[in-house]
């Protein structure tokens, strides 16, 4: 079986989720200035390479649970309408169907809450979907950030009956340097709109670099 994995933010979307998620709760008043730079400072850290994932998801996490369920219910499903599903990249659809055509089967993996991923998943025809939150993995020794996407990727396979080896013949689509280690694991990695420093590396190794944001 040949797989397609994906990664979410800056490359299926052409932001970030968490960070347009929490620009929507400050504009509706939700959060406040204090909870806005912090997760500012978490994002500059997990630019810089030095991010502490388990602290960020806990921050996130209590963040949601500050607000009424009602409340956040609904609010999730607008800002899911009016910002989340039109930060798609344009051209994301069309590739996702071009690798279903051929035969791939497409996995979206991301380190953000399910909450987040969940709905774009289900927009752009994702059967399989690994989340920083996902109740699959949550038995695995990392969570599904860095070199833990290795580890969720091939627990993944292995739940759909693939052996863990289909892990050597699959592509991943990320923009991030962050998922290096799943980028160096897999036969067809792809620079999607990549960061610098992921940018730099695609060149030396001359992997594929691609666009999604460009509209079609």
């Amino acid at each position: 079986m040949r797989v397609s994995f994906f990664d979410l933010d800056h490359t299926l979307l052409s932001t970030d989720s968490n960070q347009l998620w929490f620009a929507y709760l400050h504009s509706h008043g939700l959060l406040g200035e204090n909870a806005l730079s912090r997760h500012a400072a978490f994002m500059h850290d997990y630019h810089a390479g030095r991010l502490d994932f388990a602290a960020l998801l806990t921050f996130r996490h209590s963040v949601d649970a500050s607000i009424a369920p009602d409340l956040l219910r609904t609010r999730r499903e607008a800002f899911t309408r009016e910002r989340l599903i039109p930060a798609v990249a344009p051209r994301a659809p069309a590739l996702l169907d071009a690798l279903r055509r051929d035969g791939k089967l497409t996995m979206l993996i991301s380190a953000s809450p399910e909450a987040l991923v969940l709905p774009v998943a289900r927009h752009l025809g994702f059967e399989h979907v690994l989340a920083a939150d996902s109740v699959a993995g949550r038995h695995l020794p990392a969570p599904c950030f860095g070199p833990g996407k290795v580890l969720h990727a091939e627990a993944a396979l292995a739940a759909i009956g693939t052996s863990l080896g289909a892990l050597e013949q699959s592509w991943f689509y990320s923009d991030s340097h962050n998922d290096l280690p799943l980028l160096e694991a897999v036969r067809h990695p792809v620079a999607v709109d990549p960061d610098p420093t992921l940018a730099e590396l695609a060149r030396q190794r001359a992997w594929p670099v691609i666009s999604l944001r460009e509209a079609p």
